[in-house]
This record gives structure tokens, C-alpha cells and sequence, in this order.
């Protein structure tokens, strides 16, 4: 079977992917949207889908039926990047790849004094061929080091993070502060005092807005933890998908609130190939 998308790179590509994965038409989507009321203080997951699925005129007898139905194997992510060279002539790295390996946010930090050299216990970095002992600061930027760089009972922050929805999502409160430049090197940066660098970052790169696909297998809600299947994951974006269609039709939509955050599973790096779109993130007055 080919792979089905949902894709949530706008509004019209949501009901059109929806439309031809479920099998039924747009217009019955639409006049569902049409005729639904806002969802204020209601959260996705209260959304029914059996009533949805039938008001949309898909056929089925049973959860089963449904599931096979109205299954999708992959989504968009949308992801905020700075880059210097176009986003989608390199493929999408995850945290230790891109400070370690050679990239251009690698090379212009070690033009720079900072290094990164991965390890059995996370990865480390330099100033200067010097190592950056997180311990020894005393400081939020530290503290946020120490939890994301090195294993210590959690984690290494390992992987790539975005957001369900297109639709503005670079105003999203937790990602404003990262447009013009990643935090992890913003938070170096603070800790050793090189201000300049941060600067001359900005104002080297380009921020973009880059929708990539990614398999439903391979997505994680760090904040709904207890969707852990594929059946599960597939129900519960839908859900997501459905109340930004409503909100947004009711002009309801909060871009900096009801986004569903995504990310991927640790140390999978998204191909160029499976880059979709990008555009510029234009700063606004």
C-alpha cells in the first residue's frame, strides 16, 4: 500500500490529504467546520471521532474498521531552523550531529574557539581546547547544559522538535526566543560571556520556517506521554487537526498556544528528500 500523508502544511492541505485518506469528499469536511461551534475552553482530546467520521460520511462497522479506514502512515513537521545555505539542500540534524559533525553552524562556532566532541556520557565542549565543565557553573544557562548535553538519570536532548500545525507556529511561545539563534548556543555563549558571537550569528543567518515529513512510528508527545501506539498517535493528531479547523474557521486559532508539539524519537536525522517546503520567517514590527 502507499504510504498515506496527512498533510498539515496549511489549512486546504489538511482537508484535501483528509478528504483522500478517509475516502469521502472536501465539501463534506467543510460543512462540517461549517456547522460546528467554536471549541472554547474544550481541548482536543474531548473531540469525538466516531461522530466526526460519520458526519464526514466515512463508512464502517466497529473501531477496527474505522482505524483501517482512516489510518495515515506519515504527517508534516513543521520546524523552526537558522541557517546560512538553504534549508533544504542539507538534511535535518539532530542536536549532537550538527554541533559534532561538520555542518555550518559547527564550522562557524569553531571559527569561533567553541568545539563539540560526542562521548559515552553525552557530549562535551570546548573553549578555546578547553573543556566546558557544566559543574562547575552555577547558573540557569548551566543547569540547561548540564540536562541537555550530558546523561545524568534523563536524557541527552537528542532529537528534532516541531510543531502539528504550519500555521504560524514560529510564534509559538516556546520557540519565539530560538528564531535567530539555537538555544543551546545562545545559552554557551551567555555562560562564557561571548555576546559578539551570538550577534554576529544573527546576523549571518536566515530564519526559516521547514515542513518535512515524518512516520507517525517515529513521533513522540513529549506532553501526551500515554500515546504511545500508532493507532493511538494517528487518533490523537487527528483530534488536533480537527480543533485547529474549527478554531481557525472561527478565528479562534492561538498560534502561540494550541499548537500540538512534536519531536522525533532520539538520533534520526530527517532527509533533505523528505524536506516538503520552507519559507523565511519575516520579523514582524
Amino acid at each position: 500500500m502507499d504510504k498515506r500523508i496527512l498533510y498539515t502544511s496549511s489549512y486546504n492541505n489538511i482537508i484535501k490529504s483528509m478528504a483522500e485518506i478517509c475516502g469521502c469528499t472536501q465539501k463534506t469536511i467543510k460543512n462540517y467546520i461549517k456547522s460546528s461551534q467554536s471549541l472554547e475552553n474544550t481541548f482536543p482530546e474531548s473531540i469525538n471521532l466516531v461522530s466526526f467520521f460519520r458526519d464526514i460520511g466515512v463508512k464502517f462497522r466497529g473501531n477496527t474498521e474505522l482505524f483501517n479506514k482512516i489510518k495515515f502512515n506519515a504527517c508534516i513537521m513543521s520546524h523552526v531552523t537558522s541557517r546560512i545555505a538553504p534549508p533544504d539542500e542539507l538534511d535535518v540534524l539532530y542536536t549532537i550531529k550538527v554541533l559534532s559533525e561538520k555542518t555550518e553552524l559547527s564550522t562557524f562556532l569553531e571559527s569561533k574557539g567553541i568545539t563539540f566532541k560526542e562521548t559515552s556520557k553525552g557530549l562535551n565542549a570546548y573553549y578555546k581546547n578547553e573543556l566546558l565543565d557544566w559543574d562547575k557553573f552555577d547558573s540557569s544557562y548551566a543547569a540547561r547544559l548540564r540536562g541537555r548535553l550530558k546523561k545524568k538519570g534523563r536524557r541527552v536532548d537528542n532529537c528534532i522538535n516541531g510543531f502539528l500545525i504550519n500555521d504560524h507556529f514560529w510564534k509559538d511561545s516556546n520557540v519565539t526566543h530560538i528564531n535567530n539563534c539555537p538555544e543551546l548556543v545562545s545559552d554557551i555563549c551567555h555562560q562564557i560571556k561571548r555576546y559578539d558571537i551570538i550577534r554576529e550569528w544573527e546576523e549571518t543567518r536566515t530564519p526559516y520556517a521547514l515542513g518535512f515529513l515524518v512516520d507517525v512510528k517515529d513521533i513522540i508527545f513529549d506532553e501526551h506521554t500515554r500515546y504511545k501506539t500508532i493507532k493511538s498517535k494517528v487518533y490523537f493528531i487527528y483530534k488536533n487537526v480537527i480543533y485547529y479547523l474549527i478554531q481557525d474557521y472561527h478565528s479562534k486559532w492561538s498560534p502561540r498556544f494550541d499548537n500540538l508539539m512534536l519531536r522525533l524519537k532520539d538520533n534520526i536525522t530527517v532527509s533533505k528528500e523528505n524536506i516538503i517546503g520552507y519559507y523565511k520567517i519575516e520579523d514582524e514590527e
